[in-house]
């Protein structure tokens, strides 16, 4: 076989194969041979029918074949022939497979980004102090008291600002209903009131009073007509009997444990910017093309993963499909530098020997399970089904190569 490999760009190649006649011959005989064993023929038995009628009857299946075998095998020793490391699969094209002639067809090919690494050892990194204050700790008891308030009928009085108010609600527009009933809403009582000037036209009304109010609708809305009941929001005293309903000996102890969690998260959002800042050297460092397939299929995920967020928080579907454009626009960079870091990453690992063990992937299975609450054979189970062990194996190698780089930069604290 004769190959051309002509460069397109830097992560991309096109591959011209030919295959002669005689490759080709060679290739259809031991394709017929291989069917004659097996050929189904009227009149003779299976395996002892003529060669002669088996190329007339099987013809387009033996070209078929022939093809399967040849296209392939033309691919991989133009790739040796020429050096190239494919990454992915190629786009075959232009492909002529006649009568008495050779066959012919194109191969574009994507190929690992060549670059020099720059040095990834000693890299000097700031790691910010874990420190808990006094107003942390008092923040952090703020949101406990808030999450445990309590809601007290307040049944002999009217509607106060930051009251809650039990409501059964209608909605008319243009004297028309646009949605059945709704019994039992809960509707605050504040100044920031999405539909503007609700709640102060609800302060003064009593229980089982009904009212009437004209305001202008946003698009998701409650609507008022009738207050069931006043609930006035208490939260508990900051005391020892707060802490023994969390399950703590005394209000002293709780703060401690507030302190030791606050310090914990501290410590770990220092690492991830210690990492963060690691990581963002070695891609400004390390500046070079990477395959545009990569970048695609990274900016595609980074799209909807975006737009599911969004859909989480009320979105539309249809609105934010016809943000696409946008979404690709505002992540093309991001994306760029995410594949960039995976190579890197990569050639980092190679150089350093980094590999994964069955240790590694049995702890990432355990590590797994015990976030997911299954167990271990089952998410091993998952795993194999669904043909994720090789990413998986790329992401411990990742991890470790991150550690790797980690023990070998020199990192100050702040």
């Amino acid at each position: 076989m004769r190959s051309k490999a002509k460069p397109i760009d830097e992560c991309l190649t096109l591959l011209e194969i030919e295959a002669s006649r005689e490759t080709i011959e060679k290739a259809f005989d031991e394709v017929y041979s291989e069917i004659v064993k097996v050929a189904n023929i009227p009149g003779f038995r299976i395996g002892k029918a003529p060669k002669d009628m088996v190329r007339l009857s099987y013809a387009k299946a033996a070209k078929e074949e022939v093809l399967k075998r040849l296209v392939p095998e033309g691919y991989k020793r133009a790739l040796l022939e020429h050096g190239i490391t494919p990454v992915g699969a190629p786009e075959i094209s232009d492909l002529i497979f006649e009568e008495d002639k050779p066959l012919i067809f194109k191969a574009r090919v994507e190929t690992r980004p060549k670059f020099k690494l720059k040095a990834y050892k000693g890299l000097n990194l700031e790691r910010k102090k874990a420190a808990v204050t006094e107003e942390d700790i008092d923040n952090a008891l703020k949101s406990l008291r808030e999450i445990n308030a309590r809601y007290i009928a307040s049944d002999d009085r009217p509607i106060q600002m930051g009251d809650y108010v039990v409501s059964d609600l209608d909605c008319f527009v243009d004297g028309k209903a646009v949605h059945k009933k709704r019994e039992n809403l809960w509707l605050t009582i504040e100044k920031d009131s999405y539909i503007p000037g609700l709640s102060e036209k609800l302060i003064g009304l009593e229980k089982g009073q009904e009212t009437d109010i004209d305001a202008k609708l946003p698009e998701k809305y409650p609507d008022a007509r009738l207050a069931k009941e006043i609930k006035e929001r208490k939260l508990p005293d900051l005391d020892d009997e707060f802490a023994k309903d969390l399950g703590k000996e005394s209000l002293e102890d709780l703060k401690k444990d507030i302190a030791r969690e606050l310090e914990a998260r501290a410590m770990s959002a220092a690492e991830i910017n210690v990492e963060n800042q690691l990581l963002g050297k070695i891609v400004d460092d390390n500046v070079f093309r990477v395959p545009s397939s990569f970048v695609a299929r990274q900016l595609d995920h980074m799209v909807e993963d975006a737009k599911r967020k969004l859909r989480e928080r009320g979105f539309g579907k249809e609105e934010l499909d016809k943000k696409d454009e946008e979404f690709k626009n505002k992540f093309k960079d991001d994306a760029e530098r995410q594949i960039r870091l995976l190579f890197i990453l990569d050639d980092i690992a190679g150089k350093a020997k980094i590999d994964v063990t069955d240790e590694d992937v049995g702890g990432a299975y355990k590590s797994i399970a015990l976030q997911s609450g299954k167990t271990e054979e089952a998410v091993k189970a998952y795993y194999e089904k669904e043909d994720l062990v090789d990413n998986l194996k790329d992401k411990i190698r990742e991890g470790k190569t991150v550690k790797f780089l980690l023990d070998n930069s020199n990192i100050t604290e702040k």
